[in-house]
């Protein structure tokens, strides 16, 4: 079933039950009210009775009345013979009680009131109609009326409902267009009801964010196929040549390094891709644990040296001693080698890279800083992402994933991470911890 025929319905059923306590409600109030006015008069005509009875010596039972306002009167002698009135066995059989009383029949019912005087006496009485009389009667037509009543209710929920659900089944009809035409692009209309608005900005949102992802998704994927195809081409072309120089060693020793060397850079690129995929799907197993970040960063400064010095670099670095964290440690390490090597692959001629570990404002900062080509403001918001090089002559070995990798193990760490840049003058990426007392 439908939502909208279960709403249609809901409401039917609660219009019929709320219908049916009303009644219920409205009968007995009316019953209630009916049975105390009608005592009410019962009280009234036997007191007016008794004045008329006890103003002379003997009963002139012609200027009585045997019914007045809807209430009967009998006058018995005090065995039970009736003097005056009508001859009514269910009530002449009625024992006499002073005062007044209801006497319930299966059919109906009877306020009686009773009151002795010399020698006989007066009772007065009316017939009260019980529900079912009631039903059968004045409330017929209101019975009658009401299943026309739910009908037109139930009809004329329906109509709400179906122009209520009116901007969503619009939304709907949009939205599987969009899904059958595989067009990310489209947007919803926002619609005239605040609901409507809500669902389809919402629901924009969504798709920007999908439309994004995919965006980047298939533009990672064509980087990564241009980043393989490049070294495949080489060992390919390698390999062919060196299976026609057999005879030269010199020649086949070349061509297995070059393929050795493609092969160890295709090696690094899988690797990186294989974590940041990891990353993606939340599959990155992490090792957490606390550890010294000033010992690692001496580690690190101390094995990277000769390798700046052969590119004619200096790598200096002032780094406080017992500074702890709390995260990955070989991811840590990862990271930030890759800034490392970011900072030396972009450095000028005879440059600087400078590492700084301070404690500044409850946190742990790590700087890398370098004196090199700097990055244009418009290239920082794209600084992190996968594959983009901000020069790319100086390409080398660099896939354009070191970066990219910092971001996510600096995310998967709750590292914050940030970039200061002027072009052709340097760069400054910080990475920021909070600080784990040990």
């Amino acid at each position: 079933m439908s939502l909208k025929k279960r709403i249609v319905s809901w409401y039917t059923i609660w219009t019929l039950v709320l219908m049916a306590l009303i009644f219920i409600l409205f009968f007995s109030v009316s019953s209630s009210l009916s049975l105390r006015s009608l005592r009410h008069d019962v009280e009234n005509v036997i007191s007016d009775v008794a004045d008329d009875v006890t103003r002379g010596d003997h009963i002139d039972f012609d200027d009585l009345d045997e019914f007045d306002d809807g209430v009967y009167t009998s006058i018995y002698k005090t065995d039970g013979s009736l003097l005056f009135g009508r001859n009514l066995d269910r009530i002449d059989n009625i024992s006499y009680r002073e005062g007044q009383r209801v006497i319930n029949f299966t059919d109906t019912s009877y306020v009686i009131s009773d009151m002795m005087l010399d020698g006989y006496f007066i009772r007065c009485y009316a017939e009260h109609s019980n529900i079912y009389t009631l039903l059968s009667s004045d409330y017929l037509s209101l019975l009658i009326a009401a299943p026309v009543l739910v009908l037109i209710s139930a009809l004329g929920g329906a109509f709400i409902v179906k122009k209520a659900f009116k901007p969503l089944e619009d939304l709907i009809k949009t939205a599987s267009g969009i899904a059958s035409g595989d067009d990310l692009s489209l947007r919803l209309e926002s619609g005239n009801t605040k609901e409507g608005v809500a669902l389809s900005s919402s629901f924009n949102s969504m798709l920007s964010r999908l439309e994004e992802s995919f965006l980047k998704q298939k533009e990672f994927t064509d980087d990564a196929s241009h980043e393989l195809r490049t070294p495949l081409s080489v060992i390919k072309a390698e390999s062919e040549y060196a299976l026609t120089v057999l005879d030269d060693r010199s020649d086949v020793e070349s061509s297995l390094n070059v393929i050795k060397n493609e092969s160890e850079r295709m090696a690094r690129l899988l690797d990186s891709l294989l974590m940041l995929s990891r990353s993606d799907n939340g599959r990155m197993k992490l090792n957490k644990r606390t550890f010294s970040l000033s010992k690692l960063l001496l580690n690190i400064t101390e094995s990277l040296s000769d390798i700046a010095n052969e590119k004619g670099l200096t790598l200096d670095s002032d780094i406080d001693d017992g500074l702890f964290v709390f995260a990955d440690e070989d991811l840590v390490t990862r990271a930030v080698i890759n800034l490392i090597n970011n900072a030396m692959s972009y450095s000028k001629e005879n440059g600087n890279v400078f590492v700084r570990l301070k404690r500044k404002a409850g946190a742990i900062v790590l700087d890398v800083i370098d004196d090199g080509i700097g990055i244009k403001e418009e290239d920082l918001k794209r600084v992190f992402d996968r594959f983009f090089q901000v020069d790319k002559s100086r390409n080398g070995s660099s896939q354009g994933l070191g970066l990219a990798m910092v971001k996510e193990i600096a995310k998967q760490n709750n590292i914050e991470i940030d970039v200061e840049s002027a072009f052709s003058k340097g760069s400054k990426f910080s990475l920021i911890f909070k600080e784990e007392k040990v």
